[in-house]
C-alpha cells in the first residue's frame, strides 16, 4: 500500500515537471516586470537575472535568416529561483540587507506568451558605519596614515555600496604594492549590521607582508634587432636603481617608457619572486626588438575642408639613431581636395593654366625624438615641417620648427601632463578674388612659447568609465606681418608687429550608469580665447585662430566649417569671416555622449554637440550656437578605438532653423576618427 501511494505521488510529480517543461518550452517570454523597485531601474535589474525578454520582432526576423538579430526567448521556470537570488544579492550589495522577492507568472494560451512579474520589498537601506582595517601592523605609523588618506573614500552615513568597499580595497593594495610591500594581499571583509542604527560596520582584513627593496636588474632580449640594443641602454631607460623600495607603478611606467621609444615590439618588467632573499627582490626585463628601419606607405582619405579628399603618403623611421634610443621619422604626403569634382588634366598643366578645381595639400615633416634629457626621463621632440595648400582662390605655405619637452610626472600628482614647447612658424598666404579685383599677399613670422598641462584621472585610457580629464594650454606669440594688397588696381602695403596671448582649455568627465560598467555617460566642455597685448587683431595668423566642426568637435559640420559670421578686418580688408581662411578669437563648444559596449570590441554612441566661434566673447549670442546630434559606431582595438560618427545639424545658426523643417539627409555628415571624440 505504501509502495502504491509512493508510485502515484512520484508519477504525479514527474507529470507535473513534464507539464512545466512543456509549458516552459512553448511560451514566449514577452515581458519581465518589476514591482516595488523604487531604487533601481528595470534595466539595472534585467542585467542581473538569467531570464530575458524576447526581442523586438525585427531582430527575430533578421535572426531567422542572417547571423544578425536575436533569437526568441522562452519562459523557463527553472531560472526563477536563480533570478530571485540574483535580485536579492544585487540589493544586498547596494545596502538593502532585508530585501524580499516573490514572483508571479501570467500565461496567455491563445498567443502562447508569458509575462513574468517579480515583486520586490526593498526594505530599509543601510549606511556606512565604522571602517576598520586589520593587517597593517608591519607598516610604520606614517605609512598607515598615508594609506588611509590616499585610499579610503568611504564616508560614514552614506548608503552602503559593496563596490565602493572593493574599490577602497583595491586602492589600499595598490598603495602597498607601490611602497615596497610586494606580497601584500587581501584576506577578507566582514560586514557587521547594526539593526538599531541601520549601519554597516566594515572590517577589512589585509596581509601587508614585509617591505622589499630592488636588488639589481636582469635583461633578456630577443628579436631581429636585439644585437643593436645594449643592456646599458635598456637599464638607462628603465631607470630603477638597486636599493630603492619596490614600486609596482614604477615598473609599469618603465614599460610605457620602453614602448614609447618604438624599439620594442613587446616589453614585460616583473619581479623575480623565486629569487627574493633578505627582503631583496631582483627585477626581470624581457623585451622583443624588431627591425630598426621601417618604410610605411599609406593611402590617405579624410573629409577636411568640407570635401572628400584622398592621396598617398610614406613614412621612413630610423630607430636608435646614433644610440640612446633616438628615433628619426621622415614623412611626406599629398592629398587631392574634393576628389569627386577634381579635373585630373590640371596635373599636366602649368600653375597659371589650372582651373579652380585644382585643390591639394602637400605635407612634409622631419621629427627627432629621444626619451632622455640630462639623464632624466623627459621625452624631447624636435620637429621641422612644411605644408603647402591650394584651396580655390587661396594658396598657403607654412614652414616652421617646434621643440617640445614632455616631462614624465608621477601618477600620484594632480598634474600628469607637463609639456613646455617653443616654436617658430613662417606663413606665406596669397588670395585673389577675380570678381571684385581684390588680391593680397601676406607673410608672417610667428615665434611662440606655450606649456601644455593637464590632469588625466580616468580609470581606463581606451574606454573610461569614471574619472575626469583636464587640459590647459596657455601660449604667448608674436606675429610680424608684411602684406601687399591690390584693390581695383590700387596697391597698398602693411608692415606691423602684434603680440598676443592665447589659452585653450577642456574638461571632460565620465560616469558609468550600468552595473556591468559598459554603459557610460561622458560630458565635455572646451573653450579658447585670444587676447591682444599689442597690435590689431587682423595681424593674428590664420593658423593661430579657432575653428569648429569636425570629427572631434561639432559633428554635424565638417572640419573647420564653422567660422565667425560677423564682419572682421583681415589684412586691412573689410570682409566677412566665411570668405577668408581665418577663424575666430573665441571658441566654446561641448558634448554630451552616451557610450555602450555590446561586446568586448564593439559599441554604439549617442551624442549631442554644441558650440561655435566668434570674434570676441562679447559677441556671443545664444541663437548662434550650432547644435548637432547623431549616432556613432565603435570598434575597440587593442591600440585605440576606431569610430564612425553620423551627425546631423539639429539647429543651424545660419538660418536659425531646426532639422524638423529640413531634409534630413541633406543635413547629415559622417566622420571617421581614431580614438574617442573626447
Amino acid at each position: 500500500m505504501i509502495f502504491f501511494r509512493t508510485t502515484i505521488i512520484l508519477s504525479f510529480f514527474f507529470l507535473s515537471v513534464n507539464s512545466v517543461a512543456q509549458r516552459s518550452s512553448t511560451f514566449e517570454l514577452t515581458e519581465i516586470r518589476f514591482i516595488g523597485n523604487n531604487s533601481f531601474s528595470k534595466t539595472d535589474l534585467l542585467a542581473q537575472i538569467e531570464s530575458k525578454e524576447t526581442p523586438f520582432w525585427l531582430w527575430k526576423f533578421l535572426y531567422s535568416f542572417t547571423p544578425l538579430g536575436s533569437e526568441k526567448q522562452y519562459f523557463d521556470s527553472l531560472k526563477i529561483p536563480v533570478d530571485k537570488q540574483a535580485i536579492i544579492n544585487f540589493y544586498m550589495a547596494n545596502g538593502f540587507f532585508h530585501t524580499k522577492v516573490t514572483h508571479e507568472v501570467n500565461f496567455d494560451t491563445s498567443s502562447e506568451s508569458a509575462v513574468l512579474i517579480y515583486k520586490i520589498q526593498e526594505g530599509k537601506v543601510a549606511v556606512f558605519g565604522e571602517i576598520k582595517i586589520f593587517g597593517l601592523d608591519k607598516l610604520p605609523p606614517e605609512e598607515r596614515t598615508q594609506l588611509v588618506i590616499n585610499s579610503i573614500t568611504i564616508e560614514p552615513q552614506k548608503r552602503y555600496i559593496q563596490s565602493e568597499v572593493q574599490s577602497n580595497i583595491n586602492s589600499m593594495l595598490k598603495y602597498l604594492a607601490n611602497n615596497g610591500y610586494l606580497f601584500a594581499q587581501y584576506d577578507s571583509t566582514v560586514v557587521l549590521k547594526d539593526s538599531v542604527t541601520n549601519a554597516a560596520n566594515v572590517n577589512i582584513y589585509l596581509q601587508s607582508g614585509d617591505k622589499y627593496y630592488i636588488d639589481g636588474m636582469r635583461i633578456f632580449k630577443s628579436g631581429i634587432g636585439s644585437d643593436e640594443i645594449t643592456d646599458e641602454l635598456i637599464k638607462e631607460i628603465v631607470n630603477i636603481p638597486s636599493g630603492e623600495n619596490y614600486d609596482q607603478s614604477r615598473l609599469e611606467r618603465s614599460e610605457i617608457r620602453l614602448l614609447r621609444t618604438g624599439l620594442f615590439s613587446s616589453v614585460a618588467i616583473n619581479p623575480v619572486i623565486k629569487d627574493t632573499f633578505n627582503f631583496q627582490v631582483p627585477i626581470e626585463v624581457t623585451t622583443q626588438i624588431g627591425t630598426l628601419n621601417e618604410i610605411s606607405p599609406e593611402i590617405k582619405a579624410d573629409n577636411e575642408f568640407s570635401s572628400f579628399n584622398t592621396g598617398l603618403g610614406i613614412d621612413f623611421i630610423r630607430k636608435n639613431l646614433f644610440g640612446d634610443a633616438r628615433k628619426l621619422t621622415l614623412s611626406t604626403s599629398f592629398r587631392l581636395i574634393d576628389i569627386l569634382n577634381f579635373n585630373f588634366s590640371n596635373l599636366f598643366r602649368s600653375s597659371e593654366n589650372r582651373d579652380s578645381t585644382y585643390q591639394g595639400v602637400l605635407d612634409t615633416e622631419l621629427k627627432l625624438e629621444q626619451p632622455y634629457l640630462f639623464g632624466k626621463p623627459i621625452l624631447t621632440t624636435t620637429k621641422a615641417y612644411y605644408r603647402a595648400s591650394t584651396l580655390l582662390r587661396e594658396t598657403e605655405r607654412i614652414y616652421g620648427a617646434n621643440q617640445a619637452f614632455d616631462f614624465e610626472m608621477p601618477v600620484y600628482t594632480f598634474i600628469t601632463l607637463l609639456k613646455p614647447q617653443f616654436s617658430v612658424e613662417v606663413a606665406d598666404y596669397e588670395a585673389r578674388d577675380n570678381q571684385s579685383t581684390i588680391s593680397f599677399n601676406a607673410k608672417s613670422i610667428t615665434p611662440a612659447f606655450g606649456i601644455e598641462t593637464g590632469s588625466y584621472k580616468t580609470d581606463n585610457f581606451l574606454f573610461p568609465t569614471e574619472g575626469y580629464n583636464l587640459y590647459v594650454y596657455p601660449e604667448i606669440f608674436q606675429s610680424e606681418t608684411d602684406a601687399k594688397l591690390v584693390v581695383n588696381n590700387v596697391q597698398g602695403e602693411v608692415n606691423e608687429t602684434g603680440r598676443f596671448w592665447k589659452i585653450q582649455t577642456s574638461f571632460s568627465i565620465f560616469q558609468s550608469i550600468s552595473n556591468d560598467r559598459k554603459g557610460v555617460v561622458g560630458f565635455k566642455i572646451k573653450s579658447g580665447y585670444i587676447q591682444s597685448l599689442s597690435g590689431s587683431y587682423d595681424l593674428i595668423p590664420p593658423n593661430k585662430t579657432f575653428f569648429a566642426g569636425g570629427s572631434n568637435s561639432i559633428r554635424g559640420w565638417r572640419s573647420r566649417e564653422l567660422l565667425p559670421k560677423d564682419t572682421v578686418e583681415y589684412f586691412g580688408i573689410r570682409t566677412r569671416g566665411d570668405n577668408t581662411p581665418r577663424g575666430g578669437t573665441f571658441l566654446i563648444e561641448g558634448s554630451l555622449e552616451f557610450r555602450r559596449k555590446f561586446a568586448e570590441s564593439f559599441g554604439l554612441a549617442l551624442f549631442a554637440d554644441y558650440g561655435n566661434v566668434w570674434n570676441g566673447y562679447e559677441k556671443i549670442v545664444l541663437n548662434q550656437f550650432a547644435v548637432a546630434a547623431g549616432l556613432g559606431i565603435r570598434y575597440y582595438s587593442s591600440i585605440a578605438p576606431f569610430r564612425l560618427d553620423f551627425g546631423f545639424k539639429f539647429y543651424n545658426p545660419d538660418d536659425q532653423q531646426t532639422i524638423f523643417r529640413k531634409n534630413f539627409l541633406k543635413n547629415l555628415e559622417f566622420h571617421f576618427g581614431i580614438g574617442e571624440a573626447f
